[in-house]
């Protein structure tokens, strides 16, 4: 009879739940994980995590992880053997890409991907080799109008300022809450701590949300204007510091654009800034005044913002705001991460065109540009339907939850030839997989910090070995990969060795090309250097003239957001984004949490909707059915139905396919007009 390991140990790693990668402790009683703390040595979090990362030991033994890999045969999904599933997977790519070339084969990546460094390494492979253009991502989802408006303004493909928290003199968030998410600004660790202690340095905390969120609560100032207007405030303070407070000389010497700027936000005087916003003049003229007196400051945004109609316009704004007061990659205003791994500050990097990505969109809807390499998500439905994507590799994405328009996409996903999913748990996206391929979770895994590497508002590298061994039959995202290019014919790393090959040779692989030593990354777990400014002002200086203060595709966007400002049509319900606490995406589900939709009491009187009510909450898209909660933190006038939640409470079947920006493809997830009523 085997023994039974008891002992209690106590294992260092970081967390992976969201980019911020807090230290983390796991504590194990033999290969059970007992309990996940905070690390208070860690020289980043400083003992801090958050509930999803301490819930990582329900999640690891959760009931519904997928431990075997599966295959559809005969209608009906199965367990089998990695060999079967491989060899079965490798045979249909190569006969669809002998048949239709490279670009009927897709590939999408999401969270479970993204956080995963030898997973994301796989997928850029994959790629590569194969050729295919059909590769989509969540950031067409949540995210794109920062890829586009940074490329625009500066040159630089995925450029994302960060404050300088040490020595900022303001902070102006903008539809985001990092008390809550704090991974999708600046990667905050312990938030509250965090606002608390900048406050206590003299930074001013300043918040743009139509809601008094968690953040707002703790900041010197909050606007709660009409959803999806706040580029009209950030179209005043311009103007305004254009006429007096401006860094002028900074301008003459770093940009360019600057008449054509005064002349695009000409109208957002403080009366009609006032008006469009719906927000008293007094409200504006105090956060005039604290940006004045600050002199520098760093704006940040979030899904708030990046999933609305004038998302692109709202993130030049940011950056405008940030150049006329001489703040951006400026100490005491925001900088640059150029990542410790990555270092793009010392690359040459091209300098991209005004008119930013002209990638052509796919086949069937040309209209729709290709962004950072992805094509828009809102195109894979059409792309099935036109038997131009008859494959798609899912590294990690939920696509059931996170897509929009959901009866469509996953009607859609169901005629595909070959649909493989890389996950850790079964979801509704695997119930309607042809290959289920169960991958290493964060805790099973060798990892480093790699996508997030520029994303952090410090110079810093972590490393981490596996806490724990891999619970069945799971095995590496690059591991699957590899084997499947085996069995294609394809080395889609070459030079190494992939059936002798371990995760931390993956990971010394993938750093063949950086100045990080994997022995020493190894060794120490944790490499933090200090930043510098101005690699990105030095970049665009010599590459373009200077910043571009007014690219004309924004210019044009701007423009026809008028007709919308001057409408006098009835103020609708408005849905908005909420992020919950207790679970990332459709990570994590608590019992914590609830599918609600939120009301402020003043609409919910209106529509005679009580707490706890089941209400019906209707677009032009389609319906979603959720018990309502009042919260008065709202503006009256908005609501919120948080994302995350699946089949018939998933927010997404309110969305479509077709009202989509033209710049990047996005789909309108924010700002929708809908409707309440009890049912």
């Amino acid at each position: 009879m085997a023994t039974i390991d008891t002992t209690t140990t106590e294992e260092k790693s970081f967390c992976r739940i969201c980019g911020s990668s807090c230290g983390i402790i796991a504590e194990l009683e033999g290969q059970q994980v007992l309990k996940v703390r905070a690390d208070r040595d860690h020289p980043v979090s400083r003992g801090y995590t958050c509930p999803k990362g301490r819930a990582l030991p329900q999640d690891h033994h959760r009931a519904d992880r997928l431990e075997v890999p599966m295959i559809r045969e005969n209608g009906a999904l199965r367990e089998t053997t990695w060999d079967h599933v491989l060899d079965d997977l490798a045979a249909k790519l190569t006969g669809i890409i002998g048949e239709t070339g490279p670009a009927g084969v897709g590939t999408f990546i999401g969270g479970g991907g993204f956080l995963d460094a030898a997973g994301f390494f796989s997928l850029l492979s994959f790629l590569r080799e194969i050729g295919t253009p059909s590769a989509y991502s969540d950031v067409t989802i949540d995210s794109v109008a920062k890829a586009l408006a940074g490329e625009l303004v500066t040159s630089i493909t995925g450029l994302e300022p960060r404050a300088d928290l040490e020595r900022s003199r303001m902070v102006l968030f903008v539809g985001t809450n990092p008390v809550i998410s704090h991974a999708r600004t600046l990667q905050m660790h312990a938030p509250t701590a965090a606002l608390r202690d900048m406050r206590g340095r003299g930074t001013k905390i300043w918040v743009i949300d139509p809601r008094k969120t968690e953040t707002a609560q703790r900041a010197d100032g909050h606007i709660a204007p009409r959803p999806g207007t706040d580029y009209a405030i950030l179209g005043f303070l311009i103007r305004e510091l254009l006429e007096d407070g401006a860094d002028t000389d900074y301008i003459e010497r770093h940009a360019q654009g600057a008449e054509k700027l005064k002349a695009a936000i000409e109208r957002f005087s403080l009366e009609y800034a006032s008006a469009v916003c719906g927000v008293e003049q007094q409200e504006l003229l105090d956060l005039l005044a604290a940006v004045r007196k600050a002199g520098r400051l760093s704006v940040d945004t979030g899904n708030g913002v990046t999933m609305q109609r004038a998302g692109n316009v709202t993130q030049w704004m940011c950056l405008a705001l940030m150049i006329v007061t001489g703040s951006l990659d400026r100490e005491g205003g925001s900088w640059v991460n150029p990542g410790l791994i990555n270092r793009k500050d010392k690359k040459d990097l091209p300098a991209a065109p005004e008119a930013g990505w002209n990638r052509p969109g796919p086949e069937s809807r040309p209209e729709l540009r290709g962004t950072g390499g992805d094509f828009p998500c809102c195109a894979i439905p059409d792309e099935i339907a036109a038997g131009n994507l008859r494959a798609m590799m899912n590294f990690g994405g939920n696509l059931e939850v996170c897509m929009p328009d959901t009866a469509l996409t996953y009607e859609s996903l169901q005629r595909l030839d070959v649909h493989a999913v890389f996950d850790v748990r079964h979801t509704r996206t695997t119930d309607i997989a042809t290959h289920i391929l169960p991958c290493k979770d964060q805790l099973e895994r060798s990892d480093m910090t790699f996508v997030t590497d520029s994303a952090f508002p410090l110079m810093v590298a972590q490393y981490t070995p596996a806490v724990v061994e891999p619970l069945g039959q799971r095995k590496a995202y690059w591991w699957i990969v590899g084997q499947l290019g085996k069995r294609m014919g394809i080395e889609f790393f070459p030079g190494l060795d992939i059936d002798t090959a371990t995760d931390d040779d993956l990971l010394e692989y993938m750093l063949s090309g950086s100045d990080i030593e994997f022995a020493e990354l190894q060794s120490k777990r944790l490499i933090l250097e200090p930043h510098e400014f101005g690699w990105a002002q030095r970049h665009v200086d010599e590459k373009i003239g200077g910043w571009r203060l007014c690219p004309w595709p924004l210019a044009e966007q701007l423009s026809e957001l008028e007709a919308r400002e001057n409408a006098q049509n009835p103020q609708p319900l408005i849905l908005i984004p909420r992020r919950q606490k207790y679970h990332e995406n459709s990570k994590l589900l608590e019992l914590r949490d609830e599918p609600s939709v939120i009301m402020h009491s003043q609409d919910a009187r209106a529509a005679n909707i009580g707490e706890g009510a089941l209400v019906e909450v209707r677009s032009v898209n389609g319906t979603v059915r959720r018990v309502a909660k009042i919260d008065d933190t709202l503006r009256p006038g908005c609501i919120n139905v948080p994302h995350g939640w699946s089949d018939e409470l998933n927010v997404n079947r309110l969305t479509g396919t077709q009202d989509v920006d033209s710049l990047t493809g996005m789909v309108l997830y924010s700002g929708l007009e809908v409707s309440v009523a009890p049912v």
